[in-house]
């Protein structure tokens, strides 16, 4: 895999129509991962589409990538190291989530053979 690949993941706007949530159908949320981190792309109200959430999670502070599975949709759930404020999404389809989820693991344990002092 390439190191600079960027891999983006969106929520179902099936999803949001079934949920009645017309923001999330207009500006479905937003899942990235690239070289750097993790990054969300969140619109809150569908009325002021510039107030939007956007959040990094750097890969050296991710401690645990959760995949909830559902019946027909997934989340995803990015927590750091230090425990506050995951990043969260729902509304995913099930087989771009599982590949966005084994893609930020993979990464994770890049950073973490390469940045491994060598042993004595």
């Amino acid at each position: 895999m390439a190191s600079d690949e960027r891999i983006a993941v969106r929520s179902s706007r099936l999803w949001a129509i079934l949920h009645f949530s017309l923001t999330r159908l207009i500006f479905p949320a937003r899942l990235v991962v690239d070289r750097v981190g993790v990054s969300t792309n969140i619109v809150r109200r569908w009325f002021v589409p510039w107030e939007r959430t956007d959040e990094h999670l750097p890969l050296s502070h991710i401690a645990e990538v959760i995949h909830i599975r559902g019946f027909f949709w997934d989340a995803i759930s990015v927590e750091s190291s230090g425990g506050l404020n995951p990043l969260r999404v729902r509304g995913l389809s099930k087989g771009p989530a599982r590949y966005f989820v084994e893609h930020v693991r993979e990464r994770i344990n890049e950073s973490v053979t390469v940045t491994r002092p060598a042993a004595r």
